[in-house]
């Protein structure tokens, strides 16, 4: 009996104790949260996945992922609202640790693919509010589950989620492993009332935001009459001081340099500029594009000669989707290596031209001589791809592709590729969403630049690219390959389900982890 008493008394003091201890620091935001216990009016979906199919599906108003560190994760989120006024948008969460942007889904040419940046509100179309939400994790973020409860409101009205990011130890690379140059058609923006600085400021707008993509951009003008290209990774002169500063940035993985506008004196200038500044290894020239004549392959050979003599490291870039269609290596793709060797160093195929094989993507590589690169790129309606007529996976199995074929670079060729501004139309000599992959936001009233979808899920395959190397690194090309397997087999052949993309990703974040 008495044992049985002083047990008790002993059992109560530890109670005691326990709850006279101060309670651990909890995460801004990660608090009770309040959120029902059962969603009703509000969808959760994954970036892959077709909003619009939420009438079919069960309210979900909770999300969970795992993440690392400079990482980009997006979620979809349908509400149904009882009012078309607009919401108030209120976050809770660690702003140190984690950026957070909601953007409404806004449709184009029928199709919603327009994501708008939102300030502090959304409104609703009719009834209902599609929006996507993006949360950034920064490289100082600490490794533990944070939760993000994001409220829209109006009036006594409020509806609710919350998304749990569960921080890895490991970091994607600030400079991506692979380099991505997209270009960009500097006359493209609705330039009205704008000084010429101001127009400035609004290209590298453009620029600025490619570079949250992992992208290396680059403006881009084709010279009148011609399939000679002017590029440049500045939205400055090469002569301004700004430009110089502006291509140290540590996202660019290669830099555009122009030619064509520049005397020699200009052009040997700009090239000891890059030396000088530590850049001539990023930097190429992107001169022609898509050559198909003998005589325009010894245009591309004498402008590289011009570029040579003041810098014989310089790298020149050459598209190509076919072999010369005249001359004695008529029709011959692979004559391309042979007959621009020595002028050209980055040849870039279209994989229109590889026939969906992966055995014309080792015949070109085998043609490579030492420091040489083989490089691919997208256009037109080719899938996997990014215009309207691939699927969500589609757009993200575009980088899947490139570390199966051990593609050096991916090209594509612009962003803002539209035959009008102001109004804005796409170009009817193009499939729907080729070259069409960010917006103006004059058009859906944001005085900011709009992304599409495409873009978005390009990036996540853009950040599969690089977290299937650091996995590579880790166990090998062999067993990464074996894993890639599981979702695309070749560009063929790969999966159409989200569930088994997201599983892959899941994988790569486990493996990479400390």
């Amino acid at each position: 009996m008495k044992s049985s008493h002083l047990l008790y008394i002993i059992l109560l003091i530890t109670l005691l104790s326990t709850a006279c201890k101060d309670k651990e620091p909890e995460t801004p935001g990660n608090s009770g949260d309040d959120i029902p216990a059962i969603a009703t009016n509000t969808w959760l979906f994954n970036s892959l996945d077709n909003m619009e199919n939420y009438t079919t599906t069960t309210p979900e108003n909770r999300y969970d992922m795992d993440v690392v560190r400079n990482e980009y994760e997006s979620v979809q989120l349908v509400i149904q609202t009882d009012s078309k006024k607009s919401l108030t948008i209120e976050r809770s969460g660690d702003a140190d640790a984690i950026e957070f942007q909601c953007r409404k889904v806004a449709s184009f040419n029928g199709k919603y693919d327009v994501l708008v940046p939102c300030d502090n509100e959304i409104e609703p179309e009719g009834k209902i509010v599609r929006a996507w939400l993006t949360f950034k994790i920064k490289p100082n973020a600490e490794t533990k589950r944070y939760k993000e409860v994001i409220r829209f409101k109006e009036g006594s009205q409020e509806y609710a989620v919350a998304i749990s990011l569960n921080v890895v130890d490991a970091s994607l690379p600030e400079t991506p492993s692979i380099a991505s140059v997209f270009g960009i058609n500097p006359q493209n923006f609705i330039f009205s009332g704008l000084s010429e600085e101001g127009k400035i400021e609004k290209r590298k707008e453009a620029s600025d935001l490619l570079l949250e993509y992992r992208i290396s951009p680059y403006f881009s003008t084709w010279l009148s009459g011609t399939m000679k290209t002017e590029c440049f990774s500045s939205p400055y002169d090469w002569n301004d001081d700004r430009t110089w500063s502006y291509l140290a940035d540590k996202r660019f993985n290669r830099i555009a340099l122009p030619s064509h506008g520049l005397s020699d004196e200009e052009l040997q200038a700009m090239l000891n500029k890059a030396r000088e500044n530590g850049l001539l290894e990023k930097a190429y020239f992107y001169l022609w594009d898509e050559p198909t004549k003998t005589a325009e392959y010894e245009e591309i050979r004498s402008m590289a000669d011009r570029i040579h003599q003041y810098a014989p490291e310089a790298k020149v870039l050459t598209t190509f989707y076919c072999g010369p269609t005249d001359g004695e290596y008529k029709d011959d793709l692979l004559a391309t290596f042979d007959l621009l060797n020595g002028a050209t160093s980055l040849f870039c195929t279209s994989v229109w031209a590889l026939q969906g094989s992966e055995t014309w993507a080792d015949r070109c590589k085998d043609k490579l001589r030492p420091d040489q690169e083989w490089w691919s790129y997208v256009c037109m309606s080719i899938t996997p791809g990014l215009a309207s007529n691939s699927t969500a996976i589609e757009n993200r199995a575009t980088m899947w592709r490139c570390y199966k074929e051990q593609t050096s670079g991916f090209l594509y060729w612009v962003v803002n590729g539209f035959a009008s501004v102001y109004p804005l139309r796409p170009r009817s000599d193009l499939p729907e969403g080729d070259g069409v992959l960010i917006y103006p936001g004059e058009s859906f009233d944001s005085d900011k630049l709009c992304t599409s979808i495409r873009l978005e899920r390009w990036r996540d395959g853009a950040e599969e690219y690089d977290m299937l190397m650091m996995y590579e690194k880790k166990v090998g090309r062999e067993a990464t390959l074996s894993l890639l397997n599981n979702v695309y087999k070749g560009p063929t052949n790969y999966t159409s389900q989200s569930k088994y993309a997201l599983a892959l990703r899941k994988n790569l974040i486990e493996g990479i982890s400390e």
